[in-house]
């Protein structure tokens, strides 16, 4: 029987000139190199995962806070106001035009009807 070792063949090893203990001891050293390749992996699946959650978590974090910002303070409002829209014009609401004048009414002048 030929055994396989790192792509390379080598000479078959009789299994009656084998001890059976050594045997049984290398297929558990196998077996424990082979859990512990899985469980590597099983650790770098679980990191690569929780890292885009944590961003995610973040940025929702920061999009709820900016918004009850915006609620609560009206100096915050007013400024995102201010940059979205350009800050407000103050206009003089003063008229230009002047009264019409109320003809001068005669004393004892009988009124025209």
């Amino acid at each position: 029987m030929a055994r396989k070792t790192k792509g390379k063949t080598s000479q078959a090893v009789p299994d009656a000139s084998r001890n059976g203990a050594a045997a049984a001891q290398e297929e558990r050293a196998d077996a424990e190199r082979a859990q512990a390749k899985l469980e590597a992996a099983e650790r770098a699946e679980a990191q690569e995962s929780s890292g885009g959650r944590g961003l995610g978590r973040l940025l929702l974090l920061l999009i709820v806070v900016g918004i009850l910002a915006l609620v609560l303070s009206e100096d915050v409002r007013s400024k995102v106001l201010d940059l979205l829209f350009g800050s407000e014009e103050e206009f003089d609401y003063s008229s230009t035009t002047m009264p019409e004048a109320q003809p001068p009414s005669a004393v004892g002048a009988p009124p025209s009807s």
